[in-house]
């Protein structure tokens, strides 16, 4: 292993923290979002068990990925993800949150139920298959979201396509740097083969279900509605 090749997953993650401090320093008014989004999706990162190494076994620091199945680069990854997918959409429609009320909100978890319950269905017939578990239960919470509050399809729609559109930019930079890297890295014989630029098509699988998930989950979980007559403008319900 080069030193380039072993810095490469690190390389990688810093890339998405560079979108996402260019996400807030542009989104100044989304920054509670941002940072929401990076505090709950940065503890994900200790689901990379699931996928190492039946998905993929990176190089990391101190090879943690390979000994540990979890490492610092998954974290610095994780919230980068999470952080730029709940705004991004957003940024794109320029929507603004009104005011916080002062009193207590109800809290709304029923579509991230059944996006856990949904994953270990699959996880129990398919254990091997994470990648495309995570991508279903993902779809699964969408579409619950977007059963419960119509309102936010606007932007699950805009928000996915944009971050899955990012992230495929990132991830096409990311491989001009590395060439090899999904060929030496990724668990060939347990994805599908089919690449779009080099990108293996289960991260754009995951992108886009991911991102449809993330775009809206600070709105629906925070009981924020769109006030009627006022366009974009979001409320609290």
């Amino acid at each position: 292993m080069t030193m380039n090749e072993h810095f490469s997953y690190l390389v990688g993650a810093l890339l998405f923290d560079a979108a996402w401090l260019a996400c807030y320093l542009i989104g100044r008014r989304y920054r509670p979002q941002i940072i929401w989004g990076t505090v709950v999706t940065a503890p994900l990162a200790l689901t990379s068990f699931l996928f190492v190494p039946q998905y993929w076994t990176p190089p990391s620091l101190f090879n943690l990925d390979a000994r540990f199945r979890v490492g610092i680069e998954d974290f610095l990854w994780a919230g980068a993800v999470g952080g730029i997918a709940s705004v991004v959409g957003e940024i794109v429609l320029k929507e603004r949150l009104a005011a916080r009320r002062k009193q207590r909100r109800k809290k709304h978890y029923t579509p991230f139920i059944v996006m856990v319950v949904v994953f270990l269905i699959c996880w129990a017939r398919y254990p091997q298959k994470n990648i495309y578990n995570t991508a279903i239960a993902f779809l699964a919470c969408a579409l619950v979201v977007a059963f419960l509050r119509s309102d936010l399809i606007p932007t699950m729609l805009i928000g996915a396509t944009a971050f899955t559109i990012l992230y495929f930019l990132l991830f096409v930079y990311f491989l001009w740097l590395f060439h090899g890297f999904i060929d030496h890295y990724y668990t060939l014989s347990n994805i599908s083969g089919i690449r779009l630029l080099g990108v293996p098509i289960e991260e754009l699988m995951f992108a886009s279900t991911g991102g449809a998930v993330w775009s809206v989950a600070y709105e629906y979980f925070q009981g924020y509605r769109f006030t009627p007559g006022q366009g974009l403008r979001l409320v609290e319900i």
